[in-house]
């Protein structure tokens, strides 16, 4: 069956219906003329440059007086910054504004007026970065935004639509993507990860209650691990510095002498273990709390609403070493750790000089569908993890870019791959 491509009017409608399907008011959404409008003009902003960059922004939609940006604003440390004089929202309007509201920190805001059928640039709606990190998996960290439609302009054809912090309607390339691209959220590259998982699960000691036995749910240690990657992933991202970490199966393997030179490499020890001892305790107490609270499987939303003076230590303590691989991160070259999330070392310079001429970007969570992409087009420090993981095929590497961009990389199905992250 041939998909035909969404225009401004199609995606309106499925915006619509989207919107509905969520209960959202319907109300909180232009008429069809200015609905039509904003997202044919930002699809064409995501078709521009900005010298050599593709135009990244957000775009809200909310007048400068609106009561609830300015209750979040007074709860949550937001601020917005407004112009003098307004200007009509358009394509270039977009790409020339979108290098001073960076998307991982502000949002270009908008004001519709539908009795002249307008459309103004009125201001900027200043953010910081903790919002990328607004998922089930991070609640007490994330900045909360108000529930106005807001358009994410990602690159050529990618737009997502969201009303606040929640993902409704997201379309590449004309064709609609069914959920956020997370790539956290796959199978296929947490599973590589399940045998550790499994190994740290049967040392627990499940606890009793009433009604039976008290164990976590078959997420919650992955949950537990990626709350950490994630809050180092938004720790660099923040800093603007960029950086790397690489997976490896095993510490011991010897290509990593030949395609990896470190300029620290850990001694092995229970230090370079901390987050599997920390994994174990976090799970181990959870799994006590939640017997005397009666529950038979603890999830990680049970987590985050548990009171207990020692889950709130140990939560603290995986805080702290998401700060520490932040900082190993701020040293250029990667940050190598093992499958079991063992510190390798740091500081590591990728080594040969192969290369890589594609790459595919996956259009779908586990990455049956794909597009090619040039590996030139992409920094340096993307064609280098390239390098690395098309020659050590178990690997994954994580890539941040200097504009808070992040690259999942690894070989799925025979093919070198690459997840953009969008939670």
């Amino acid at each position: 069956m041939i998909e035909r491509s969404l225009y401004p009017v199609d995606l309106s409608n499925v915006l619509r219906k989207r919107w509905g399907e969520e209960a959202f008011d319907a109300a909180e959404l232009p008429n069809d003329s200015i609905l039509e409008s904003l997202i044919d003009t930002a699809y064409q902003a995501s078709l521009l440059r900005e010298e050599s960059d593709p135009v990244q922004c957000r775009i809200m939609v909310a007048s400068p007086d609106d009561v609830e940006l300015a209750a979040v604003a007074k709860a949550d440390g937001l601020y917005s910054i407004e112009f003098e004089d307004q200007s009509a929202l358009s394509a270039h309007e977009i790409r020339k504004m979108a290098a001073a509201a960076g998307y991982y920190r502000s949002l270009i805001a908008v004001n519709v007026d539908a009795s002249e059928n307008t459309i103004n640039i009125w201001g900027m709606v200043v953010t910081g970065a903790n919002w990328v990190n607004h998922t089930e998996f991070t609640v007490h960290d994330a900045a909360a935004l108000p529930g106005k439609l807001v358009i994410h302009v990602l690159g050529a054809g990618h737009l997502i639509f969201a009303k606040g912090l929640r993902r409704v309607v997201e379309t590449v390339g004309g064709q609609r993507l069914p959920e956020g691209f997370d790539p956290f959220r796959s199978n296929c590259l947490p599973n590589r990860f399940k045998t550790f998982r499994d190994r740290q699960l049967s040392k627990l000691n499940l606890v009793s209650h009433s009604d039976g036995m008290c164990k976590p749910c078959d997420s919650f240690a992955r949950d537990v691990s990626q709350s950490v990657i994630r809050r180092v992933l938004s720790l660099v991202r923040g800093r603007g510095h960029g950086g790397m970490i690489i997976y490896v199966s095993d510490a011991l393997d010897p290509r990593l002498d030949k395609w990896l030179r470190m300029r620290i490499r850990f001694k092995p020890g229970d230090s370079t273990m901390r987050f599997e001892q920390l994994l174990l305790k976090v799970v181990q107490r959870a799994v006590e709390v939640g017997a005397m609270n009666g529950l038979s499987k603890v999830r990680w939303q049970d987590f985050l609403q548990m009171h207990d003076a020692s889950l709130a230590k140990l939560h603290n303590s995986l805080v702290e070493y998401s700060h520490f691989l932040a900082d190993l991160m701020s040293v250029d070259g990667a940050l190598v750790i093992d499958h079991e999330l063992r510190l390798i070392g740091f500081g590591g310079e990728i080594l040969g000089d192969s290369h890589v001429s594609s790459i595919e970007r996956a259009i779908d969570l586990e990455a049956e569908k794909s597009v090619t992409e040039s590996a030139d087009s992409s920094g340096t420090r993307h064609r280098s993890a390239y390098r690395l993981v098309s020659s050590v095929q178990d690997a994954i590497a994580m890539v941040v870019s200097q504009d808070g961009g992040v690259r999942f990389v690894a070989h799925e199905g025979g093919r070198l791959v690459y997840w953009p992250y969008l939670p």
